[in-house]
């Protein structure tokens, strides 16, 4: 048994055993009384041990069960060399199966120890792997790279998919290919580390936050007075990587900014969403991953690369 496998089975066996629960891709020949016959081929992923029907999907659709993921990995794992033995690990299976996610983060003593911000050693992130799976198409397979950040209030998360590992589960995806790209995780953590570097070193004014702020909300008021409110530092005093801060709590924090008080006088408090955790941080990390990437972010990190790479040639 591997690594991975022989923790999760002996830390929470409960979650463990719910992820092997036996599942099938079962065509729909026919619905209803009248016994109708599809006019497309429509498949049901099937829980064999409840005799129920996940969800519906098409004829493109791959079946992957969870515990042939955590099996993959957990081999990947162990083929590359990576230690998890002192390590915290997160495993979520939904109790009807509709998705899981499992988080690894590397502990002060483990082989990939916490990343220490140049400008304070005392900001520290920790390193760590996310797998993501579904089987009722709300949430794609994803493996990724990510970073914790410790100091700050909010738990900043940062994450990065490793090459691109973001699939939907259709007859063309090879997820034993995914895991090979473990073989570079140390090359992905660093690329990761001088990213937030750059970040940390990009000064912006009072004004470009709050553009950036308005820009990434589109005029969704509760979503920008949201990141006015878990921004960390001085609006006048923020870096690149404040505002990213902010943006990662807007992703990983399941919350919403409502407004009070009466007219002339309203303000905004933080309040939680009643939607599904894990399904509203993915959407919402695709939001962020999107506009991190658009060329008003990209805008002010080309500037602090500038800047400092200048810093670090001296």
């Amino acid at each position: 048994m591997t690594s991975l496998v022989n923790r999760l089975k002996e830390e929470d066996s409960a979650v463990f055993n719910m992820c092997k629960t036996e599942v099938s891709l079962e065509e729909l020949k026919h619905v209803g009384a009248d016994f109708s016959k599809m006019v497309k081929p429509v498949y049901a992923v099937v829980d064999k041990a409840n005799n129920r029907a996940i969800h519906l999907h098409g004829a493109n659709y791959q079946l992957i069960p969870y515990d042939y993921i955590l099996n993959q990995l957990s081999n990947a794992l162990d083929e590359y060399g990576i230690d998890i033995s002192k390590t915290d690990i997160k495993f979520i299976v939904h109790q009807d199966l509709n998705y899981m996610k499992l988080r690894i983060l590397f502990g002060n003593d483990s082989m990939f120890k916490p990343y220490s911000m140049s400008k304070d050693s005392n900001d520290k992130l920790k390193f760590g792997i996310e797998v993501i799976s579904s089987y009722d198409a709300s949430l794609v397979f994803t493996l990724r790279a990510m970073f914790v950040r410790l100091i700050c209030a909010n738990g900043m998360t940062a994450i990065e998919d490793i090459n691109s590992s973001i699939k939907r589960h259709t007859l063309k995806f090879d997820v034993d290919a995914s895991f090979d790209k473990l073989k570079y995780l140390n090359k992905t953590f660093t690329a990761m580390s001088d990213t937030f570097e750059v970040y940390n070193h990009t000064d912006l004014t009072a004004g470009e936050v709050d553009i950036l702020f308005k820009k990434f909300s589109n005029k969704n008021e509760s979503k920008y007075n949201l990141l006015k409110k878990v921004l960390e530092t001085p609006i006048d005093k923020s870096t690149l990587y404040d505002v990213y801060n902010a943006l990662t709590n807007y992703s990983s924090h399941n919350q919403r900014a409502i407004k009070y008080g009466s007219k002339g006088n309203e303000d905004y408090r933080i309040d939680y969403c009643k939607k599904d955790g894990v399904k509203t941080s993915e959407e919402r990390d695709y939001e962020v991953r999107n506009f991190i990437n658009s060329k008003d972010f990209v805008f002010y990190y080309h500037r602090g690369l500038s800047n400092y790479s200048k810093n670090i040639s001296q």
